[in-house]
């Protein structure tokens, strides 16, 4: 008996297998079930597998049919020229499978009264996965069949031979504020250009720009925003954007102005350490995009003239690896008393980040105390706003030394949003950082393909 509620439980479950990547009923079956001796499911059925035809030990199976014996019609899904899926009405669809249903459901092996099976097959059919309304996949395209054909025309083309094509030469180019790009060293031709043109407009890219730039949730795997362009977006842009409901250009702007105030206040000798010394050392404590682009920005500026002059007197080091060494070497000639601390988490749980940030609270307490005002002092975070009550137990003072970024900035952007302009205004100042927003890189190319 237990055997056979087992069973029950089984199949309701099997109610719900994915197959053929979207939700569908399975085929209710139970010990009763027999496999007729007439039926060979070795040979009639496409779907077999050796979990259906293995049998027990006196012979007879393992208990009945498998659910996979018998397979069940869904309504064809046809996509128009639009890529856009093309199905009969809900009610049709609706009727379809409950008749296909009805093929495998009999009174005796029904589990629940009938209007719940209807119910079943309605929530069924409203909780089809919206991925059925995406456009097929851009390999599925003729567009890329036609990129895929010109690759293998061009692959024994030598680029010396493509060089000496004048008018191939002088098109490909492009030139934006100083920068001069020259792509004809590419093996491609004006023709492989033409097909990228046609396979980005058959994927509608400009309407896909447009979609990230105005806040729309893009990131469909995590329902986010990619908004990174919001970092370097001037403050007349504020009331053009919003993220559930949120002016995302006026978040951007409310922190920089508080990045800007808390730096000149640092680089001025307004805020000093615990014991009332100027601090003049920065350490920035975070890992993979929360250090790689903020170092790199320090490098380039380290030799520009406004670089050379603004951080006279400063130092900035980039703490990442969790090693005791790369510890020791960063705060070997340091003086506790005068070293602001950094760190850059989003979700201030990274197990890297937060080692060497517990390392770098217990360098200063062993040289100032463990009072809780060394490290409200000398430390100060930038994270997400969800992350607010893990930076308070560490012992950041929220109020003032809390710099805020979002969940619609990947890690790879970073150096525009706080993980990059805290670290970096300390140090050569924020109007340098500033400068740094402006370099807007959106050049108007052929067809006006990236003009918003």
């Amino acid at each position: 008996m237990q055997y056979r509620i087992f069973l029950r439980q089984m199949c309701l479950v099997l109610h719900l297998l994915p197959v053929h990547g979207f939700i569908c009923p399975a085929v209710l079956c139970h010990s009763r079930t027999k496999l007729p001796s007439s039926c060979n499911t070795r040979q009639s059925h496409a779907l077999y597998t050796k979990a259906s035809s293995r049998t027990s030990r006196n012979g007879k199976g393992f208990g009945g049919m498998h659910p996979t014996s018998k397979k069940i019609r869904y309504p064809e899904i046809v996509y128009d020229e639009n890529g856009n899926v093309q199905l009969s009405t809900q009610s049709d669809i609706a009727g379809t499978s409950a008749l296909e249903l009805d093929e495998h459901l009999s009174d005796d092996q029904s589990l629940q009264p009938q209007h719940q099976q209807q119910n079943r097959v309605q929530k069924f059919i409203s909780n089809i996965p919206k991925v059925l309304s995406k456009p097929p996949l851009v390999s599925a395209t003729p567009e890329w069949r036609k990129l895929q054909r010109h690759a293998q025309q061009i692959k024994s083309t030598h680029l010396r031979d493509l060089l000496q094509d004048p008018e191939r030469c002088d098109a490909m180019w492009a030139e934006h504020d100083g920068v001069y790009y020259d792509y004809s060293r590419q093996q491609a031709t004006l023709e492989t250009m033409e097909l990228l043109f046609d396979l980005a407009e058959r994927q509608d890219l400009v309407k896909r720009i447009h979609a990230m730039v105005n806040g729309e949730k893009i990131n469909f795997t995590e329902n986010r925003a990619v908004l990174h362009t919001a970092l370097r977006a001037s403050k007349d842009d504020i009331g053009t954007v919003f993220v559930d409901g949120v002016d995302a250009i006026k978040e951007v702007h409310e922190v920089l102005d508080q990045i800007k105030e808390f730096t000149e206040a640092f680089r001025s000798g307004k805020i000093t350490g615990y014991t009332g010394k100027r601090m003049r050392n920065i350490v920035s404590v975070g890992i993979g995009g929360s250090y790689l682009g903020p170092e790199f920005l320090a490098e380039v500026l380290k030799t520009e003239e406004e670089g050379i002059n603004s951080s006279l007197g400063y130092s900035l080091r980039f703490l990442a690896n969790v090693d005791p060494v790369d510890v020791e070497r960063t705060c070997a000639d340091l003086d506790p008393e005068e070293t602001l601390i950094i760190i850059v988490s989003k979700t201030f749980t990274t197990a890297e980040t937060m080692l060497n940030a517990r390392t770098m609270r217990q360098w200063l307490w062993d040289f100032m105390g463990d009072d809780v005002e060394v490290v409200r002092k000398h430390v100060v975070a930038c994270s997400s706003v969800s992350a607010t009550e893990n930076v308070k137990k560490f012992g950041v003072d929220t109020e003032k030394y809390f710099f805020r970024f979002w969940d619609w900035v990947g890690g790879r952007y970073s150096v525009c949003g706080a993980a990059g302009a805290v670290p970096i205004s300390l140090l050569y100042g924020f109007d340098l950082f500033e400068k740094f927003l402006e370099v807007r890189l959106f050049p108007p190319y052929a067809r006006g393909l990236f003009i918003f």
